[in-house]
């Protein structure tokens, strides 16, 4: 078969295309620019997936500790008769999404004991409830628990573990709550302050939780905050905490527009924005990364076809066509980019499949943990692989090389074979 009459993509381009990536740099070819090409795609890509995917596996950690401690959705109450906060619970708890209602209160104040203190963030709730967030719950330390978490006549709370630190205190010990929002007197508010005793102490992972955060009967924390038999909000959960917006449509409709209904996002919307952009802006950077990668690839094909500029010319008069000869040069490249990519792929993927091993190895050649978990609140280095973001960076890397190599094999295919061959 002669060059003439070959297949588009035939063996006999494959076939030339593979000889010029093999061949060494005596012999006209790139072989080590070929390799080093390959080596920057895998490594770009590697870098970008496991990047993006501990990004996930901190975000997906992150919020599930948010929202394993916070509502969903939230009802503001304030000032509202506690006849009318039931009906209004009633009402929410009829939307087909909503799981649970839960009336709270989260108010500030200063925490005591022994002479030290420490501002904190009351939050009180039915201890029903409190026993259903599996966070809280399955977190409290061994000793601690529930009993006397319920009613006028128990004060007992649960306290983070950071801030039991900070305060010397442990379970069994009593600490000493002051409230702002105390009794009027002829000379103004007077601050109330009350005793309670620590039942059990938490650690739900996360410092802003775990300093400040303090857990008390629904019905103490109306005594301390004067709110009679009211609350500040009710706590929805919902079926899929991403589709508040729906929900909350739907409670406008049930609820009126007179309710202030918002979500949890709006809570931590500094958080939730900071995730979003810090995700995007790393994921472009890195795609950057894996673009200057591919152009290694045109570096060697430019080198591949200055080299090859004497078998170009011969293949022309043998009656090859600029078709042929850019569909070999462009298959000698765009391999590199494939080969590359499912390097990088592989690599990305089994790293962050294997991470915790990984890091198990690593702490052990090093003689120390490199992701302390009294640092980070996390005994491993999260991982959560978006297939997704596999799909869109296969997807890029290959148009990125793609296009990078196809302006070279078309240059490589306008050589003309008389000036080629007029100094051979």
């Amino acid at each position: 078969m002669t060059a003439g009459n070959a297949k588009p993509f035939g063996l006999f381009e494959r076939m030339l295309a593979g000889r010029y990536l093999r061949a060494k740099r005596q012999h006209g070819g790139v072989a080590l620019i070929s390799v080093i090409s390959v080596l920057a795609i895998t490594l770009g890509v590697f870098v970008l997936i496991v990047t993006m995917s501990v990004m996930n596996g901190f975000r997906e950690t992150l919020l599930s500790r948010i929202l394993g401690v916070n509502g969903h959705v939230y009802i503001n109450v304030q000032n509202i008769p506690g006849t009318e906060i039931q009906r209004l619970a009633q009402l929410a708890q009829q939307s087909p999404e909503v799981l649970h209602v839960t009336p709270i209160i989260n108010a500030q104040g200063l925490a005591t004991s022994d002479g030290m203190a420490s501002g904190v963030i009351v939050r009180g709730i039915p201890r029903a409830e409190l026993q259903s967030l599996p966070i809280v719950a399955n977190s409290i330390r061994p000793g601690g628990g529930f009993d006397g978490f319920e009613g006028i006549e128990s004060p007992t709370i649960l306290v983070g573990d950071r801030l039991a630190a900070s305060l010397g205190v442990a379970e069994g010990m009593a600490i000493s709550i002051l409230s702002p929002q105390g009794a009027a007197t002829p000379f103004g508010l007077t601050p109330r302050r009350k005793s309670f005793l620590i039942g059990g102490v938490f650690s739900v992972g996360m410092a802003e939780f775990d300093s400040a955060l303090v857990y008390m009967p629904l019905e103490q924390a109306q005594i301390l905050f004067s709110r009679g038999d009211g609350a500040d909000e009710l706590e929805l959960r919902i079926r899929d905490p991403d589709r508040t917006l729906a929900v909350m449509m739907d409670l406008r409709d049930r609820l009126g527009p007179d309710v202030t209904i918002y979500d949890w996002r709006a809570k931590s919307q500094g958080l939730s924005d900071a995730l979003v952009v810090e995700r995007n802006v790393m994921r472009l950077i890195l795609m950057f990364v894996v673009g200057l990668a591919a152009l290694n690839i045109v570096t060697g094909l430019i080198m591949l076809v200055k080299n090859k500029s004497r078998d170009i010319a011969i293949l022309r008069t043998m009656g090859a066509t600029k078709g042929a000869i850019m569909r070999v040069f462009f298959m000698a490249s765009a391999s590199l980019g494939v080969i590359g990519l499912s390097l990088g792929l592989l690599f990305g993927i089994g790293f962050c499949i294997f991470i915790e091993p990984i890091q198990n190895f690593l702490s052990t050649v090093f003689g120390f943990d490199i992701f302390p978990g009294t640092v980070y609140s996390l005994e491993t280095l999260p991982a959560r692989i978006e297939w997704s973001e596999v799909v869109i960076v296969s997807f890029f890397t290959i148009a990125i090389t793609f296009a990078a190599t196809l302006v070279t094999s078309w240059w490589a295919s306008r050589f003309d074979p008389v000036e080629a061959l007029r100094y051979e």
